[in-house]
């Protein structure tokens, strides 16, 4: 019989290589898992989430497969939205019937060549699918992790987006919990979510956060000041990420309106559904900026610009403990200070280690103070908080350390069985 490697597949649709925008979490554990001697596929959709537009492909197609990095990427296809309406359930729908038959094709294809795999890990917040990927799992007797990116549906209660006695989110809860009870292994991203997911029945439980990539994102000081040249490169402050409803990016556009008159300026870098919104928002306001998405390799150099980098998120319970920004850790990583509105264990970590001004979400007026006392530090007070940013990375939040103790868990479940 043929010695094969261990094949452990992937899922999740809004998986994206270094060169898409977006979080990289699955390109990168796919490339630890090859380098430690495992055949890794991944399951995505080519229908970017930041973008909201294919990325790859133009011309239609059922499945599109290549190697990347050693590792197989398997593009699926999906229905395209815009905004967060009933066409966005008919991408979801669509990207889980595809991986059910994918799943079914290609598991019994290996099996018939003794290669099945050993593991899948499938993540949320797309529920249906990693639920899709239990029953497969459990039918076809292999291990699976579960980890969970973003509490669902507790988040769609909480955004007031969805009725605790509707159909819907009866079905999501019931889902979530199957996937808590069942799931071989969970892994969270954020240590808060460990008691939430106990309460549900979740046992086996392990921690293993975003991260930054601290040879992507090199750090540097802060941008060389001159007083003849201030007016002409005001003080920079760079948001990155998605343009939605939970990052409440229309607070940032009401603290713009206290700071007009200051060499102050916002760049709200990203896509999503809110923009046109806060576009209309912002209308008149010269020190608000938007700009594209940008691909993860050039995130680097776009943040080396700033004097300062915020996060944003709207005032809802579930973010006091349940995320892991990865813009927060990619801010610490180049060494700026960062302004952050997301009360609980970020803003905690933020004041505790004193790496930039939190402030309260939802509060324009307070995040504008913020942004002016840090606007008038002395340039090597923003520099020591820059540089305690960067310590945080290398000692809690490296890529090597987290993704080299995730696949050593990894690998101790695969020996269990």
């Amino acid at each position: 019989m043929k010695n094969h490697k261990k094949q452990i597949w992937i899922i999740n649709q809004f998986a994206n290589t270094i060169e898409m925008p977006g979080h990289t979490r699955q390109y990168d554990l796919a490339k630890y898992l090859t380098k430690n001697r495992y055949k890794t596929t991944v399951f995505s959709s080519d229908f970017n989430l930041s973008l909201r537009k294919f990325f790859k492909e133009k011309k239609k197609f059922f499945y599109k497969s290549e190697l990347i990095n050693h590792s197989r990427w398997v593009w699926l296809a999906v229905l395209p939205y815009k905004r967060n309406d009933w066409r966005r359930y008919l991408n979801l729908i669509s990207f889980c019937s595809n991986l059910l038959i994918q799943l079914v094709i290609r598991i019994i294809f290996s099996s018939l060549t003794f290669n099945k795999p050993k593991l899948v890990i499938a993540s949320s917040p797309q529920l249906p699918a990693a639920f899709i990927t239990l029953i497969i799992c459990k039918l076809f007797k292999i291990q699976m992790i579960f980890e969970v990116r973003d509490i669902w549906p507790q988040i769609l209660i909480d955004m007031n987006n969805m009725k605790e006695n509707s159909f819907t989110y009866k079905v999501l809860k019931k889902m979530e919990k199957i996937l808590y009870r069942h799931s071989d292994l969970i892994i969270v991203l954020s240590k808060g979510c460990v008691e939430y997911i106990r309460r549900e029945g979740g046992r086996s439980i392990d921690y293993f956060p975003n991260y930054a990539n601290t040879d992507l994102f090199n750090y540097s000081t802060l941008p060389l000041e001159d007083s003849k040249f201030t007016l002409k490169r005001p003080f920079r402050i760079i948001y990155s990420g998605a343009h939605g409803a939970a990052n409440d990016l229309k607070n940032v556009i009401r603290a713009a309106y206290y700071l007009k008159d200051l060499p102050i300026e916002i760049i709200l870098v990203g896509d999503g559904p809110e923009k046109n919104n806060l576009k209309s928002l912002a209308s008149g306001l010269e020190n608000i900026v938007f700009k594209d998405p940008v691909p993860k390799k050039d995130m680097p150099s776009l943040l080396a610009t700033a004097d300062a980098l915020l996060i944003s998120l709207a005032d809802v319970n579930l973010f006091k403990y349940g995320v892991s920004p990865n813009k927060l850790f990619d801010a610490y990583a180049v060494g700026r200070p960062v302004i952050t509105t997301v009360s609980g264990i970020i803003n905690e970590e933020v004041e505790n280690f004193n790496l930039g001004m939190a402030v309260p979400p939802g509060q324009p007026k307070k995040l504008s103070k913020a942004i002016i006392k840090l606007f008038k530090k002395d340039r090597s007070e923003r520099v020591t908080l820059g540089l305690n940013s960067r310590k945080m990375v290398e000692r809690f939040y490296s890529k090597d350390s987290i993704l080299n103790n995730y696949v050593d868990r990894i690998t101790k479940l695969i020996k269990e069985i």
